[in-house]
């Protein structure tokens, strides 16, 4: 904070220096005056010294979040291809159970909550254990939107497979 004050105090000296240099070299003409305007010219060189690195900080923090992922990247990411991988080989139980392990693992993600309802719709025909699962996620889910999301889904889901919420 106090380098936040240093520089906008710097900023406001230099330009009251910037203007006073220039207007009384104005006032002077071109033999004396010339001398004072180049002066003024080097405070505003002093004052990009002094707005340089703030501008270089946001400006690097906008590319760097541009190119760079955000948080939700710092950890591994869902294995999606194990509980897949066992829906392709009908091993739907094997497949509950892995999406079941995703979900625990990954409080955010809404996606293995919604697998594991259309298993138990499509595959089992049993509403009541989608119900279930959907009440189960609606508790575990991390974050509002996230909830928010996943209800809209899930009724979605229940819809498809002929249930009425």
């Amino acid at each position: 904070m106090v380098g936040v004050i240093l520089r906008i105090a710097g900023l406001v000296v230099c330009v009251a220096a910037w203007w006073w240099l220039g207007a009384r070299g104005q006032e002077k003409g071109i033999p004396g005056g010339m001398l004072m305007i180049v002066a003024a010219h080097g405070v505003l060189i002093v004052a990009a010294i002094f707005l340089a690195k703030p501008i270089a900080g946001f400006f690097g923090d906008w590319m760097s979040g541009i190119f760079m992922p955000g948080g939700r990247h710092d950890r591994p990411q869902p294995a999606y291809s194990i509980p897949e991988g066992r829906v392709a080989r009908e091993d739907y139980a094997g497949a509950l159970e892995a999406y079941a392990e995703l979900a625990a693992e990954h409080p955010e993600e809404i996606a293995p909550h919604l697998r594991m309802m259309e298993i138990w719709l499509r595959v089992y025909k049993d509403p009541a254990s989608a119900r279930v699962i959907r009440d189960n996620a609606l508790l575990s889910i991390k974050g509002r939107k996230n909830r928010a999301k996943f209800e809209s889904a899930a009724r979605v889901v229940l819809a498809e497979g002929g249930v009425e919420t």
